[in-house]
């Protein structure tokens, strides 16, 4: 029941919302699986050079980061580094889709069974990531930097932004539908509310971590969107 006294429908769990972190993104941590042979020893190179680059891109910036330190780091000639990504921007884009199908993977394996269970589905995501610094430092600097002039990443963030926030709308929109949303909140502010608390607290947390609880805020967030179970 709702404050209203009206019922709702509860969606079936094949129609859940499933809240893409870039849907229809493509790449990732699939081409690591089920590879023999020598396709297997290209899949664990490759996976070494995105490693590699990610620190490296993290210590001095995507601009400042040659491919011939990513090598380095990766233990492997330049000429192999090109040969899996020709151009920097290829580089680039690659570590932003292998970050957002691990988060897509993740949200996937905490699937909710009813409409009810996708906030914690939420909590689950923002609590892994609160375990990969690393890569929210990466994801972080990359998005800011992509605002500058000329940058190899403009475009796919101004896409992936597009995608993400369709996703959270179809997402808070399902929820509303099923009459989960307080009154007067409505799908287009929750969604964007959220993405933006996210993104904002996790770049807080990378500044100070002891200071700073992404899940707890966003757990805080949720239920002062949604409505309690027993109302």
């Amino acid at each position: 029941m709702t404050e209203h006294g009206s019922r709702h429908t509860t969606p079936e769990p094949s129609k859940l919302p499933s809240f893409p972190i870039a849907a229809g993104a493509k790449g990732a941590p699939a081409e690591r699986r089920g590879a023999r042979g020598p396709y297997k020893r290209s899949a664990v190179t490759r996976a070494a050079i995105l490693d590699a680059a990610m620190a490296v891109i993290i210590e001095q910036g995507s601009r400042s980061a040659s491919m011939r330190e990513i090598a380095r780091r990766a233990g492997v000639d330049q000429s192999t580094v090109l040969h899996h990504f020709p151009q920097k921007a290829t580089l680039l884009i690659a570590l932003m889709r292998e970050r957002d199908a691990r988060s897509d993977e993740i949200f996937a394996a905490a699937r909710p069974a009813t409409i009810a269970d996708v906030p914690e589905a939420l909590l689950a995501l923002a609590r892994s990531n609160a375990g990969q610094a690393d890569i929210i430092a990466l994801y972080t600097l990359l998005a800011a930097e992509s605002v500058t002039a000329d940058h190899a990443l403009e475009e796919f963030f101004h896409e992936r932004l597009a995608r993400v926030r369709a996703g959270f709308l179809e997402g808070l929109t399902a929820l509303s539908d099923a009459g989960m949303l307080r009154d007067g909140v409505t799908p287009e502010f929750a969604s964007s509310a959220l993405l933006a608390l996210w993104e904002g607290a996790q770049l807080h947390w990378l500044i100070d971590r002891d200071g700073v609880d992404v899940v707890a805020l966003l757990e805080d967030f949720l239920h002062l969107i949604l409505r309690s179970p027993q109302t």
